[in-house]
């Protein structure tokens, strides 16, 4: 086992762990425990016997035979709850009769929102375009009752309030509405939530453990629909929760695969390209990432950004965005965004910066954005000010990470792919693409990418077997 953490395969504090669990047991026990945590640092919810061969060879050695999933006490209670609360859900008693006007609707989007009717829990997934938006938009209206609408971020609430606009609905963060905005907020009870009808948007980005609140919160009287493009990154702080419910085949589930805007049509093809395995058409630019050197990295990216950066943020919003892979090394997002700061800080008063933690004092949420200007207030998206002494922890966003981009679309996107970012799955790649709405720009090496692709950034789970067991929808 110390081998194994001088390899770098474990960490110290994982053999630290299994040493707490097992005080006399064996090694084989210990690795156990020990896999696990290092695992669940990694966004699994468990050991998955069928994938035991892509761990360390030494590990597949000293892990058990049996073939049975292994898990964390925590996130086995979190699995079993979120299954638990689906089935209590699917059994609830279906919506009166609603009738549906003709208003454009295809046949795919026509049936989502018979789906909201005719069961209290369904799902909407499909990639930018597709109009699952405009879907629940017409769900809103055909349920004319007490709605709310939700999404992990701010800006992908606004959107969808903008989008969605009725005076009968209101819109907000998950964790605005289930008021969780620190890990102890958890252990509170969990209060049904006063509603006839949710919209969650997003829900790829949604975790384990918020998920889990949000399905104990759905009451007997609540239709509940999750929106969401299963094919984006997973959750940060783990499982893949989304893509297994729609994987698992037993909630009602509509698929939008026509692409409604004919603007974006070369961008999601090259997305489709991406999950199909194709990167042959990604890179678009040359930065000088082939040639590895630093400094001359820097003054082409200096050179462009300079070129398409908006000189008014507030104006121009949403006008234009790097995005990285990477957030450490010398392409991640923490050193672009210093050295971004040093090069803009002569030329204007107004700065990007991303919220980095959750804060109930201001409702502001971890990935909300705001223009820090003159470093003495935040102007928010939907015209909020606070006072720079006022704000929870933030950070530059000239360059955002992909993960902390989801949710938000921007005209033009500099989507960056440094050396490291092999690592990745295919959803990161996609993610990023799936960003712009008018214009990409892609700098990175081709076989990188090309290894990305051929890996997943899907977790681990028992979600799936679960909930087929004694389905109620199939």
């Amino acid at each position: 086992m110390q081998q194994l953490v001088d390899a770098g395969v474990l960490l110290e504090i994982d053999l630290a762990y299994a040493k707490t669990q097992v005080s006399h047991g064996s090694e084989k026990e210990a690795a156990v425990f020990a896999t696990l945590l290092s695992l669940a640092r990694k966004g699994h919810l468990c050991l998955d016997p069928d994938k035991i061969e892509e761990l360390h060879p030494v590990l597949q050695k000293l892990l058990p035979k049996e073939r049975k999933r292994l898990y964390l006490p925590k996130y086995e209670a979190i699995e079993d709850s979120i299954v638990t609360n689906i089935k209590r859900i699917l059994s609830h008693p279906c919506c009166p009769e609603k009738t549906i006007e003709e208003t454009g609707l295809t046949q795919e989007q026509k049936k989502a929102v018979e789906n909201a009717i005719q069961y209290p829990l369904s799902l909407i997934t499909g990639g930018p375009g597709t109009g699952k938006t405009f879907t629940a938009k017409q769900i809103v209206e055909v349920f004319q009752t007490s709605t709310l609408l939700m999404a992990p971020t701010g800006r992908a609430a606004s959107h969808l309030e903008d989008k969605v606009s009725a005076s009968f609905a209101k819109a907000g963060t998950l964790h605005s509405f289930l008021q969780v905005y620190s890990p102890l907020d958890y252990q509170k009870e969990v209060e049904e939530l006063e509603a006839e009808l949710v919209i969650v948007d997003e829900c790829s980005m949604i975790d384990p453990f918020l998920f889990g609140r949000l399905l104990a919160s759905i009451g007997p009287h609540t239709h509940l629909v999750l929106m969401g493009d299963c094919h984006q990154l997973p959750a940060v702080e783990g499982g893949s929760v989304f893509a297994d419910l729609i994987d698992s085949h037993t909630i009602p589930l509509i698929q939008l695969k026509k692409c409604m805007r004919s603007d974006r049509t070369e961008i999601l093809d090259l997305a489709k390209n991406l999950l199909e395995g194709n990167t042959e058409t990604l890179c678009t630019i040359d930065l000088g990432f082939a040639e590895g050197d630093l400094e001359k990295i820097y003054q082409k990216l200096w050179a462009y950004t300079k070129k398409h950066f908006p000189k008014d943020l507030l104006q121009e919003k949403n006008r234009f965005q790097i995005l990285s892979t990477l957030r450490k090394g010398p392409l991640g997002v923490e050193a672009i965004n210093a050295y971004l700061y040093e090069k803009f800080s002569p030329l204007t008063t107004q700065v990007p910066i991303l919220i980095t933690r959750n804060d109930s004092r201001t409702g502001l949420c971890n990935g909300d954005t705001a223009v820090l200007i003159e470093n003495k207030e935040a102007v928010f998206p939907d015209g909020r000010r606070l006072p720079i002494h006022e704000l929870p922890p933030y950070e530059y966003a000239y360059c955002l990470s992909v993960h902390k981009s989801q949710g938000s679309e921007y005209d033009h996107v500099l989507f960056l792919v440094p050396e490291g970012s092999e690592v990745f799955g295919k959803e990161v790649l996609y993610t990023a693409v799936t960003r712009a709405k008018n214009k990409l720009d892609v700098e990175g090496n081709p076989d990188q990418m090309t290894l990305a692709l051929q890996r997943s950034s899907r977790k681990m789970s028992g979600l799936i077997p679960k909930l087929l067991e004694k389905a109620v929808f199939n």
